[in-house]
């Protein structure tokens, strides 16, 4: 199933879209060589043309294994220059790997110094065929295949204002014979199975009520800039569209100003579009996750108002809804797909300790994904890309101590090469694994957290961080830069999924509306009260940092929590929630008010009481703050307000703001700056007895 950008929904705003959830605006671990014979090269050796990089051996020749069993075709890792603190930080060498249809050819992002390139590499011996530059230290942030020859990419400017790529990106047609591009005219939508010639894009085709109704073409890719009347218009300002694998639309969904979704199917080409659900009315959001080849069956991830989510079976022609899935404990966290890309087969579940239930076990493409799942065991596996015949994928395999490898996997041989590594340097170092664990809170809410231990035993010194968003957000297990590098450092690493959080139902968001500083802090102090009673933690050295929410809970808990706190640090955090109203990005549109209205409140008083900013004379121990001046979402007048207001109580915070950065840290010397102050602060407050930590080079 393919999907049509739709410009700031609500969910996109404030938490990213349910059921993908993912942990946007509180993660400021970076991204990233070429796998070149015994591993990949660090991103300064290698260069721009292709010629040098002939040089790299041949993919070792895989074995053929026969019965049940898969065999896995390993790469050793190339020796390392001596490594330091922020090598956990730095971006990935390999971002994307999408293999051709005739499976003869490789498209790789890999990075290059400050942005990202394609480079195209033989599939048989990784050679390299040639390369695409965004330039301008430009990011790859699309990258598909539209036939053996030509691919399509998306490149965004890089702009250090956002953590997260800029909106609407340029996108190419690029040829890999003569490196030729084309830029699309409008907005790309899909691909059309068997059609090479043409794809969906999608325009601004009229305004309404001060909105865009997108419409969709299907434009010939010799001739882009002659669209043709649309075949569809959405049915409402805003949409998002999804369409089949043959190219034809099939669902929309919007959002209004008070976060209620509407989805809409579209049955056939003379059919008006339909109403399948209206979150004002019905209480819950229903989302499609994809389409199955036939066009007519369709999945869709639907909330419950108790409880948690479920998948149901959607039938086009009938409208007839089939619940086939609903789990005990986890919302579906992320659809699996089968090698098409499109089919959905099952999902991963709970964020702990992510598991994969398929629910589509008919699926051709199921045992072989099994097959994948069962050779490595205890790890997340996503099928990136595949060939048309389905015979080879490229594989994604990750753990909470490995960012990820991209392994080929052929089929007919059953067998698993490594073709590269997202972090290769990761593998000579320290990386403590993390584990899921479960308590219960004041008021009986059962909650889960992830715990990281460094090596060791007995109680070590702990640092909570409460993610950011925070509604819908969730930390999942696997690598997480931050918990890696304190853990790395002798510190226990809390993250918790407090009331609010995303992947447990509905109703355990809506739990978390209008409790900031209140029951959501609780839950945080309840969870460290917790890990401290099991033994592993210091009570006499804890302290708690974030960053965006995160880093408001970590000044709240300064507030109201002293005695347990040694020591508070935040990132990008709003320090008064009455000028959340005022200053900031979110209050400039009704969808944004509506969002303050609703899980703040607009009691002036009770918001004073709950902002760190009108409690200083409650904090009584060290405070880092850092902020960046280019901040849209949080603005840096939340951070010089408290630090004016504690100075006046005889206060000394540490107070760093960088002057290029926004609501994230996109810069690698500020990124070293600010994780160099936040470990030399927890060293002088709780830390282990080690040397002080050391800015590195930043040009490393």
């Amino acid at each position: 199933m393919r999907r049509a950008p739709a410009a700031g929904t609500a969910r996109q705003a404030f938490a990213g879209s349910w059921p993908a959830l993912q942990r946007l605006g509180d993660d400021f671990a970076s991204r990233p060589g070429p796998p070149c014979g015994s591993g990949l090269l660090s991103p300064s050796s290698w260069p721009l043309g292709g010629a040098a990089m002939g040089e790299c051996r041949r993919m070792p020749k895989t074995v053929r294994v026969l019965g049940l069993g898969l065999a896995i075709i390993a790469i050793a890792p190339g020796a390392s220059a001596q490594q330091v603190w922020s090598d956990y930080l730095r971006r990935d060498a390999v971002e994307n790997i999408q293999i051709s249809p005739g499976g003869k050819h490789l498209a790789l992002a890999e990075r290059h110094d400050d942005g990202t390139v394609v480079v195209i590499r033989d599939t048989a011996t990784l050679l390299v065929q040639g390369m695409v530059d965004p330039g301008n230290h430009g990011e790859i942030s699309d990258l598909k295949w539209l036939d053996d020859d030509r691919l399509l990419v998306g490149a965004n400017r890089a702009d250090t204002r956002y953590q997260v790529a800029l909106v609407e990106p340029a996108m190419y047609i690029v040829n890999r014979n003569d490196n030729s591009k084309y830029r699309l005219p409008a907005n790309f939508v899909a691909t059309i199975d068997g059609d090479s010639a043409h794809l969906l894009v999608s325009t601004c085709g009229h305004w309404e009520d001060g909105g865009c109704v997108p419409a969709i073409h299907r434009a010939e890719i010799g001739h882009l800039s002659r669209l043709g009347d649309p075949l569809i218009s959405a049915p409402d300002t805003h949409s998002t569209l999804w369409t089949d694998q043959q190219g034809h639309v099939r669902f929309a969904v919007a959002w209004d100003d008070r976060s209620d979704s509407k989805l809409w199917v579209h049955r056939d080409g003379r059919a008006p579009w339909t109403l399948v659900n209206d979150s004002s009315e019905s209480g819950i959001d229903s989302l499609p996750l994809g389409v199955d080849q036939s066009g007519m069956q369709a999945y869709l991830a639907t909330e419950r108002k108790s409880g948690v989510g479920v998948i149901e079976r959607y039938d086009i022609a009938s409208g007839q809804r089939t619940e086939i899935y609903r789990d005990k404990t986890s919302d579906p966290l992320w659809p699996i797909y089968a090698f098409d890309g499109n089919t959905p087969v099952g999902a991963w579940y709970d964020a702990t300790r992510p598991r994969a239930v398929i629910w589509n076990q008919a699926h051709p493409d199921v045992p072989a994904f099994l097959q994948i799942l069962n050779a490595f065991p205890g790890d997340i596996v996503t099928v990136v890309s595949a060939s048309a015949d389905r015979n080879l994928a490229i594989v994604l395999v990750g753990n909470d101590r490995d960012p990820g490898a991209f392994y080929l996997f052929d089929r007919t041989a059953r067998t698993a090469s490594l073709i590269a590594r997202k972090r290769p340097w990761l593998e000579s170092m320290p990386k403590p694994p993390s584990r899921g664990v479960q308590f219960v809170a004041r008021d009986g809410l059962v909650l889960h957290a992830l715990l990281t231990l460094p090596a060791g035993s007995g109680p070590r010194p702990l640092v909570v961080i409460p993610h950011g968003g925070p509604y819908e957000f969730i930390d999942t297990w696997g690598y997480d830069a931050e918990a890696t590098l304190l853990a790395s450092r002798g510190y226990a690493v809390l993250r918790v999924n407090f009331r609010g959080s995303g992947g447990y139902g509905r109703d355990f968001v809506e739990r978390g509306y209008r409790e900031w500083g209140r029951a959501m802090q609780d839950d945080l102090t309840d969870a460290t009260r917790w890990v401290v009673s099991q033994g592993v933690a210091d009570v006499s050295r804890i302290c708690i940092y974030g960053a965006s929410y995160g880093g408001y809970a970590a000044l709240m808990g300064a507030v109201r929590e002293p005695a347990l706190y040694r020591c508070a640090a935040s990132y990008a955090a709003p320090t008064d929630l009455s000028k959340m109203y005022k200053w900031g990005s979110i209050r400039r549109s009704d969808l944004g008010m509506n969002y303050l209205e609703r899980v703040l409140g607009t009691d002036r008083e009770e918001l004073a009481h709950r902002s760190p900013a009108q409690q200083v004379a409650s904090i009584r121990i060290p405070v880092l703050l850092g902020h960046g001046k280019l901040d849209g979402r949080v603005d840096d007048k939340h951070v010089r307000l408290l630090a004016r207001n504690m100075r006046k109580q005889g206060l000394s915070p540490e107070l760093v703001e960088y002057p290029y950065e926004g609501h994230g840290l996109a810069i690698a010397q500020d990124q070293i700056d600010f994780y160099g102050r936040l470990l030399r602060f927890l060293d002088a407050n709780i830390g282990p007895d080690h040397e002080p930590a050391r800015n590195p080079d930043a040009s490393r």
